[in-house]
C-alpha cells in the first residue's frame, strides 16, 4: 500500500471517528458528557489535517480549494482573535473552560475541520457515505434516548431527567444535533444509490420517525418549533411543487398540512384540559409565553446583551467573556428565589451571544457563514435546471434555518458543531474559489507539514493530554473528598491546581469548596485547617488576578472569607473590600450585599466581643442598610425579605420586624412554611427574643399540626416568656402524641410550675 492510500484511509477514518463523537461519554472526567469528546475531537482533527497536507504535498489534485465558506469562516476568526485579544483576557478567550470547552481554541479545531472536509471530499458519493455515517451515529444517540424514555434500567440515565439527554448530557443539544441528522436522513432517502434501495429508504424512514420522536421528548421548545417549521415548509414544497403532478402524494401532504395547523389550533385552545397538562410534550408546546421563567429570564439576558453591545458594537467583547456583559447588566428580577441560576456565561441567543464576541462584524461574519453558501447552492440549481429538481437545496437551506431558529433560545455545543461543519463543508463545493494559483503552489504545504510534524507531539501533550490529566485528576479529588480521605484528597488538588492549566478557575472553585466542607465537618486538626484555608486563599487572589472582571469570583471569595474568618478576624474586612469591587462590577445582584452584611454581622459580634460597642453599632447599620439595598433591587423575593428579617433580630431592631411581614403579607408572598417560619423561628430565639419565637412557633403548629417539635418549641416560647398557664397547656397538647411525649410534658411542666424557667 502507498503513501497516498494510507493518508487518505487515515482521513476517511478521522472523518468518520468524529461523525461517533457524539455518543461518547467517560465517568473518570469532570463534565463526562463534554471534555471527552472535545479532547478527541481536537486529536483527530490535528491528525487528519497532517494526513492531508501530506497528501497536498504527494499530489497536486488534493491541494487547496480557497472556497467562500472557507473565506468567510477565517475572516470571522480573524475577528474574534482580534476582538479577544483587545479584551485583555485572551487566554480565557482561546481556552475556554471545561464546561464549554469552546474558546478560539475549539473554532481554529473546526477551521481545520472544515478545511479538510471542502478540500477532501469532492464527488457527492463520498458526502453520502459521511452523512450515512453521521445518520447511522444519530440513530444509536436516539435509541440510548429511547431508552431513557421507556427506562430501560442497564442503559444510562437520562441527565436531563424527563427531558432526554442521551449521550450528550443536554436536551437542548439533542434536539439540535438530531434535527441536522433528520434531514441528513432525507438526503440519503432521494438521493443515496444502492440495488438495495427499497431496504435503505425503510431504514430512513423509520430512523427519520425515532428521531423526530426524540426531537420532541426532548422538551426542547426551540428544537421543536425549529422541527415543526421546517417539516411543514417541505411539506409544502412537495405539496406545491415537488410532487404537485403526483395527485395521491399531493393530497396527502394537503391533508397532514391541514391536520397540523387543524391540531396546532385545537391544542392551544384546549391547553388547559388535562390531556394536554398531562402530557409532557404538549404541556411543554403550548406553556410556550414570554412571561414562562426560562422565557422571561432569555429575554432579561438579550436586554443585557443589548446594552453590552451599544458599549462595544464594533467588535465585542471577545470569545467567553459574555458573563463581564451580564454582571454589569444584571437584572434582579433574574434572581427569584435561593437558587435560582444566576450565572449566565452566554446569551442563549445565536445573534447576541455573537454580538458579545465578535461585535456587529463577527455577527455578520457569521450569519454570512451560514447562508452565503445557499445563494450559490440555489444559483447551482437554478441555472442547471435539471428536472427543475430543487430537493437539494430546499433541504440544506431549510437544515440552515432549523439550526438558526433553535438557536435563538439556546448556545451551540461541539456536538451540534459537527453537523453544522459537515454541511458547510458540502455547501463549499458549490462556491467559488479564491487565490487558486497560491493554493496550487507544492511549497506551502510542504511548509505546514513540516512545522506540523515538528509541533504534533508537544501540542498533543499541551493541548490534549496535559489537559485531561487535570481534569481527571479533579475527579480523583473529589473522589478522595467523598471517602473522607480529605489529607489525601488535599494533596491531590494541589497536584491539580499545580499543573497550572488554562481550567484552574474551576479547579480553584472546586477546591475551596473542598476546603470550606473540610473544615467545617471537623474531620481534620485546627493547625491542618489554617493551613488550607490560607492556601486556599491564595488561590483565590490568583483567580481574581486571573479574571478581574468576574463578579462570581469576588462573591465566591467573599462566601469563603465568611466561613473561615475564626482564623483571622481581618478576613473579614478583606470580604468587605471584595464586596466593593464585587458591587462595582455588578451593581444590581443582590447576593453580593447580602454577603457584605454577612460579614458586617460576624465583624460587629467581634467588636462586640472586645467591648467596642460603638464599631459593633456601626457595622450593625451597616448590614441592615446592605439587606435593605438588596431588597430594594427585587422586592418580591422572600430570601431577601428572610434576609432583612434575620439581620434585625441579630442586630437588635426587632421593631422593625412587622413591616416586613406585613409587607410580604400585602404583596402575596407567603412566608407561613415551615422552612421559611423555622428559620425565622431560629433568628429569634438565638436574639432571645421570645415574643417572636412564640409566634412563628404558633403560626407553626397551624400550618404542621402533626409535628411535636413545633408545640415543644411553642411550650418552650411560652415558659421563658412566664407565661406559665400557656407552657402547660402547649405542654398538655404534647400529651397527644403519645409515648415517651407524655413522660417528657410531666417533667416539663413540673419544671414550669417550680419556676426553672424564670431565672432564664
Amino acid at each position: 500500500m502507498n503513501a497516498e492510500k494510507i493518508l487518505k484511509y487515515i482521513i476517511w477514518i478521522g472523518l468518520i471517528s468524529i461523525c461517533f463523537i457524539p455518543l461518547l461519554v467517560r465517568s473518570n472526567y469532570y463534565f463526562p458528557f463534554i471534555v471527552p469528546k472535545t479532547i478527541a475531537f481536537r486529536v483527530i482533527v490535528e491528525i487528519i489535517f497532517l494526513a492531508f497536507l501530506g497528501l497536498a504535498v504527494l499530489k497536486k489534485e488534493y491541494r487547496l480549494k480557497i472556497n467562500l465558506v472557507l473565506v468567510l469562516f477565517f475572516s470571522y476568526l480573524i475577528t474574534v482573535f482580534l476582538s479577544s485579544a483587545l479584551a485583555g483576557t485572551f487566554q480565557l478567550s482561546f481556552w475556554s473552560n471545561n464546561e464549554r470547552s469552546e474558546g478560539l481554541l475549539l473554532m481554529v479545531h473546526l477551521f481545520l475541520f472544515l478545511l479538510v472536509l471542502s478540500s477532501f471530499l469532492r464527488k457527492i458519493k463520498d458526502w453520502m457515505i459521511l452523512f450515512e455515517f453521521s445518520f447511522l451515529s444519530s440513530l444509536m444517540v436516539s435509541f440510548v434516548a429511547l431508552g431513557q424514555h421507556l427506562n430501560w434500567s442497564w442503559l444510562m440515565e437520562s441527565s436531563g431527567g424527563e427531558r432526554l439527554a442521551s449521550t450528550l448530557g443536554n436536551a437542548g443539544y439533542v434536539a439540535g444535533y438530531l434535527i441536522f441528522n433528520i434531514f441528513f436522513g432525507l438526503i440519503l432517502f432521494f438521493f443515496r444509490e444502492s440495488k438495495y434501495l427499497s431496504w435503505f429508504r425503510a431504514y430512513y424512514i423509520l430512523g427519520i420517525l425515532l428521531q423526530i420522536f426524540v426531537v420532541f421528548n426532548t422538551l426542547t421548545r426551540g428544537g421543536i418549533i425549529a422541527l415543526g417549521f421546517s417539516v411543514f415548509v417541505l411539506i409544502c414544497y412537495f405539496v406545491f411543487y415537488h410532487y404537485k403532478s403526483n395527485k395521491l402524494i399531493r393530497n396527502s401532504g394537503f391533508a397532514v398540512l391541514l391536520l397540523m395547523i387543524a391540531f396546532s389550533g385545537f391544542l392551544f385552545l384546549n391547553k388547559q384540559a388535562n390531556w394536554v397538562k398531562e402530557n409532557n410534550v404538549l404541556e411543554k408546546i403550548v406553556s410556550i409565553s414570554p412571561k414562562a421563567v426560562t422565557a422571561e429570564n432569555r429575554l432579561l439576558t438579550w436586554y443585557s446583551a443589548y446594552q453590552g453591545f451599544k458599549e462595544k458594537p464594533i467588535l465585542g467583547y471577545g470569545y467567553e467573556n459574555f458573563y463581564q456583559v451580564f454582571d454589569k447588566y444584571f437584572n434582579p428580577k433574574i434572581y427569584r428565589k435561593a437558587g435560582s441560576v444566576v450565572w449566565f456565561d452566554r446569551g442563549h441567543n445565536i445573534i447576541a451571544d455573537r454580538l458579545i464576541t465578535g461585535g456587529l462584524i463577527g455577527l455578520l461574519l457569521y450569519l454570512a457563514v451560514l447562508f452565503a453558501p445557499l445563494f450559490y447552492l440555489w444559483k447551482r440549481f437554478i441555472k442547471s435546471k435539471e428536472n427543475n429538481n430543487y430537493l437539494m437545496p430546499t433541504v440544506f437551506t431549510l437544515v440552515m434555518l432549523a439550526y438558526f431558529i433553535q438557536n435563538l433560545f439556546i448556545f451551540e455545543a461541539l456536538v451540534t458543531y459537527i453537523p453544522l461543519f459537515i454541511v458547510l463543508g458540502f455547501l463549499s463545493q458549490f462556491c467559488p474559489n479564491y487565490f487558486e494559483k497560491f493554493a496550487q503552489s507544492k511549497k506551502p504545504y510542504l511548509v505546514l507539514l513540516t512545522i506540523g510534524v515538528i509541533a504534533f507531539l508537544p501540542v498533543l501533550f499541551s493541548v490534549n493530554i496535559r489537559m485531561a490529566s487535570a481534569n481527571k485528576g479533579l475527579i480523583d479529588a473529589m473522589i478522595k473528598t467523598q471517602q473522607k480521605e480529605t489529607e489525601v484528597a488535599y494533596t491531590q488538588f494541589i497536584n491539580v491546581i499545580e499543573m497550572n492549566t488554562s481550567y484552574n478557575q474551576e479547579y480553584r472553585q472546586h477546591f475551596a469548596e473542598f476546603v470550606t466542607g473540610s473544615i467545617t465537618s471537623d474531620l481534620v486538626e485546627t493547625s491542618w485547617q489554617k493551613m488550607a484555608a490560607l492556601r486556599t486563599i491564595q488561590e483565590l487572589d490568583k483567580q481574581i488576578e486571573e479574571k478581574p472582571k468576574s463578579a462570581r469570583n469576588y462573591l465566591m471569595f467573599m462566601r469563603f472569607l465568611n466561613k473561615t474568618y475564626n482564623f483571622n478576624v481581618e478576613w473579614l474586612n478583606k470580604s468587605l473590600k471584595i464586596g466593593e469591587k464585587a458591587a462595582q462590577l455588578s451593581p444590581t445582584r443582590p447576593q453580593i450585599y447580602n454577603e457584605m452584611a454577612y460579614s458586617q454581622i460576624y465583624l460587629g459580634k467581634y467588636y462586640e466581643s472586645i467591648g467596642e460597642t460603638e464599631k459593633a453599632n456601626q457595622v450593625f447599620n451597616e448590614s441592615v442598610v446592605n439587606t435593605e439595598k438588596a431588597l430594594a433591587l427585587n422586592e418580591s423575593v422572600m430570601e431577601s425579605y428572610i434576609n432583612v428579617i434575620m439581620i434585625l433580630f441579630t442586630v437588635g431592631q426587632n421593631d422593625k420586624v412587622q413591616f416586613y411581614l406585613d409587607k410580604m403579607d400585602e404583596i402575596g408572598l407567603n412566608y407561613h412554611r415551615e422552612d421559611v417560619l423555622e428559620r425565622m423561628v431560629n433568628s429569634a430565639v438565638y436574639a432571645k427574643d421570645y415574643n417572636w419565637a412564640a409566634k412563628f412557633n404558633k403560626k407553626l403548629t397551624e400550618v404542621v399540626p402533626d409535628n411535636p417539635d413545633h408545640w415543644i418549641d411553642l411550650a418552650l416560647s411560652y415558659a421563658y416568656l412566664d407565661q406559665k398557664e400557656k407552657a402547660v397547656e402547649t405542654a398538655e397538647r404534647v400529651k397527644e402524641f403519645g409515648g415517651e411525649y407524655v413522660t417528657q410534658s410531666d417533667l416539663f411542666i413540673q419544671d414550669i410550675l417550680a419556676g426553672k424557667y424564670e431565672q432564664q
